[in-house]
């Protein structure tokens, strides 16, 4: 079973709006990647109004996670910032003074930053397995 950790920007006005728009959009992220997952769990574990958020966002730095999902507040293999969304493997490049940061760590930074005050972000894991894991089984 694989751990996958999203980022989401949800324009719910509420926080059961956004749970409901972070379930669908949990699902739209695993619909979408290039093999077929059943997904076992899907569990929101952080959600809070974006100024908050916005408020305690640090400066990207080097980190000691050299994974290429590591930000500041762990690794996150995707972010929807609320139009499209971003991977590792498909964001923004870092600006010239990346300050020894990765992209993926200014993508994380530029997201947060970027979203509208009103929106409610959430961390939301999903737990899958490949279909035919789950069939065989």
């Amino acid at each position: 079973m694989t751990r996958c950790t999203l980022l989401l920007i949800t324009s719910g006005p509420s926080g059961r709006k956004a749970l409901s728009e972070g379930m669908l959009l949990a699902e739209q992220y695993v619909d979408g990647l290039p093999m077929d997952l059943e997904i076992l769990e899907s569990t929101p574990f952080a959600l809070a109004p974006a100024v908050r958020i916005q408020e305690r966002v640090s400066f990207p730095v080097p980190l000691e996670d050299p994974s290429a999902a590591a930000t500041a507040v762990g690794p996150l293999q995707a972010i929807w910032n609320g139009k499209r969304w971003l991977t590792p493997g498909s964001c923004p490049p870092k600006p010239l003074r990346d300050n020894g940061a990765t992209e993926w760590q200014w993508a994380h930074y530029k997201a947060v930053l970027d979203a509208p005050a009103e929106s409610i972000m959430l961390l939301w894991d999903i737990y899958v397995v490949p279909m035919s894991e789950q069939l065989a089984a």
